[in-house]
């Protein structure tokens, strides 16, 4: 590594690390007030609240670091243009995209660690701090969040498996089901699907294979009633939201929900923008970098007013792209990668033509 990529780095570093920092820490502490009136009012105890805000840390990450990587830019830059590094570097026949070969790597490399972290951390540390705030702060009943694809409840000595709710038709589909009695199975039973009827499930044209007797004896009732104690509204009032599910649950519930022939472009959005969400340090820096790239008589305010200028553009245009992807005007693959290679390409653009 070159000694100048050495220095831009530990100098970006250290600035990247103490935002990051100050920003998550701003951020806990607002958490820590939201959730403080709920304690106070249930008497929770601090270890639940310590639970609460250490699992948002995964939002947090998500959250600040692109911040982080933007307010980190923008201060390297204008240091750099009062200490007339920049200028000294140009003088010597060096472009200043020299400077942001490194930060760009970094926020790059950082974008491939953050596609998983949004993929599966980030939604499991959301909710499991919802869990924690609903069942041991507000303590609520039946707090538990629940996916709607392959879905295990049990009451009593009956244990079921579900591939799917249709939240729609408030049906189970694809349905197996157990009955035990002291710890053997009695019988099993597999039906198409499940309905709401009455106030209990029923298997709609079940296969019920009974294995009492020493036998296994086949029989085909038209319905099977089903001792499940949970409805279709406390299903729906438990539903896990698509930012709450790991990139396998939204997989096989975007899956599910094609299956049965329904489209789903918010879902596909959800997980579209994880990928291009990840990379937004990159698509920052490589946005912020030219525009804060100003001759050092200039001073460092008309910088910051451009940068955040962009910043509020960028992601009003993410805001804008997401409404048409969910709305079916885009494809929301397109939705969610228009705005951030528009924005790198618009940054690398104008830095050439600053630099000739």
């Amino acid at each position: 590594m070159k000694i100048f990529t050495r220095y831009v780095l530990k100098g970006y570093s250290k600035l990247l690390i103490l935002i990051f920092m100050a920003l998550a820490s701003i951020y806990t502490l607002i958490l820590f007030f939201e959730v403080l009136d709920d304690a106070l009012e249930n008497k929770a105890p601090m270890i639940s609240i310590l639970y609460y805000l250490l699992y948002n840390q995964a939002r947090v990450t998500r959250e600040m670091l692109p911040l982080a990587f933007f307010f980190a830019t923008l201060a390297y830059v204008i240091i750099s243009n009062k200490t007339f590094e920049l200028v000294a570097l140009r003088a010597l026949g060096v472009k200043s995209y020299r400077a942001l070969v490194p930060m760009a790597f970094l926020a790059g490399a950082v974008g491939c660690l953050m596609v998983l972290w949004n993929m599966n951390v980030a939604p499991w540390g959301i909710a499991r701090s919802t869990e924690v705030r609903k069942a041991e702060i507000k303590k609520e009943k039946q707090a538990r969040l629940l996916r709607y694809t392959n879905l295990w409840m049990k009451h009593g000595d009956t244990a079921c498996f579900i591939h799917f709710f249709d939240e729609k038709k408030r049906v189970f589909k694809e349905v197996k089901c157990i009955w035990l009695k002291e710890g053997h199975i009695q019988s099993v039973a597999m039906a198409p699907q499940a309905r709401w009827e009455k106030g209990q499930w029923q298997l709609e044209t079940p296969t019920l294979l009974d294995l009492t007797g020493g036998t296994i004896q086949e029989k085909n009732p038209p319905v099977l009633p089903l001792p499940l104690d949970i409805s279709p509204r406390t299903l729906l009032e438990q539903k896990k939201e698509p930012w709450e599910m790991t990139y396998g649950e939204l997989k096989d519930y975007i899956n599910a929900m094609e299956k049965e022939g329904y489209s789903a472009p918010q879902l596909k959005m959800e997980l579209y923008q994880r990928i291009s969400l990840a990379f937004a340090p990159l698509v920052l820096v490589l946005l912020v970098f030219p525009l804060a790239l100003r001759p050092p008589r200039e001073g460092g305010w008309q910088a910051i007013l451009l940068s955040f200028g962009a910043l509020v553009g960028y992601w009003s245009a993410n805001s804008l792209f997401t409404l048409m992807g969910r709305g079916h005007w885009l494809p929301p693959i397109l939705a969610a990668f228009i705005p951030p290679l528009t924005a790198a390409a618009g940054g690398i653009w104008y830095l050439r033509k600053k630099e000739g």
